[in-house]
């Protein structure tokens, strides 16, 4: 197991620009009071965003931002039950929502996830060095 670098009470934007001139790879870990989120990075550049808190479901976030309703939903999921297949695809399949547009919001969403996360105070920073985002499971 690689050491743990703790890094304390630090701007994140010091982090990001240490790991990218320093070319990290390895996950950083951002720990406050409310919830932990793991960073990784990839020779210096952020390759992905993880929690360890319960993920939020695709349905829940596509409708709680309203790119479909609820209604919607409860048909995808019926199909889901009745048929088996992943939500995504399922609506999709139904043209509810373009492959595209899913993206789109995964990708803001865990941008929002993160700022979240990095503007909350008290939050601890450590590094772990040859890490990846499936080690912290």
């Amino acid at each position: 197991m690689a050491e743990i670098i703790t890094l304390g009470r630090v701007q994140f934007g010091e982090v990001v620009a240490k790991a990218l001139k320093e070319r990290w790879s390895g996950v950083l870990t951002i720990e406050s009071p409310e919830f932990t989120e793991y960073v990784e990075f990839k020779n210096g550049s952020i390759g992905g965003f993880s929690s360890a808190e319960r993920k939020q479901l695709l349905g829940e976030i596509l409708t709680a931002g309203g790119h479909i309703s609820e209604e919607d939903l409860d048909k995808a999921i019926a199909t889901q039950k009745a048929k088996g297949g992943r939500i995504g695809d399922i609506l999709v399949e139904m043209d509810l929502i373009t492959r595209q547009r899913i993206e789109e919001v995964l990708a803001i969403h865990q941008m929002s996830v993160l700022a979240q996360s990095l503007s909350a105070k008290d939050s601890e920073l450590s590094f772990e060095p040859g890490l990846t985002l499936a080690d912290k499971g």
